[in-house]
């Protein structure tokens, strides 16, 4: 089983929601990848989050809206 994954998903008020498309490895090109992917969502849909996925649970790295990148709130979870 692999250690961690970055995933991309939909921002909203409670926290990171909705379903998982797709995982990206935990690597440098998923992590590009990831970032990539969450940016070019958040041009057409709702802001979005990457979030690493690992043992420790789920902790919000980036966040993305209208295509740029966003400062996390000092309350995100993570």
């Amino acid at each position: 089983m692999a250690r961690g994954a970055y995933v991309v998903r939909d921002d909203s008020p409670g926290g990171p929601s909705g379903n998982v498309d797709k995982l990206f490895p935990y690597t440098l090109n998923g992590l590009v990848e990831a970032l990539e992917e969450a940016r070019l969502r958040s041009f057409a849909g709702p802001p979005q989050v990457v979030v690493v996925k690992g043992e420790e649970g789920m902790r919000v790295i980036r966040r993305y809206s209208h295509g740029k990148e966003e400062a996390l709130s000092d309350n995100a979870p993570g």
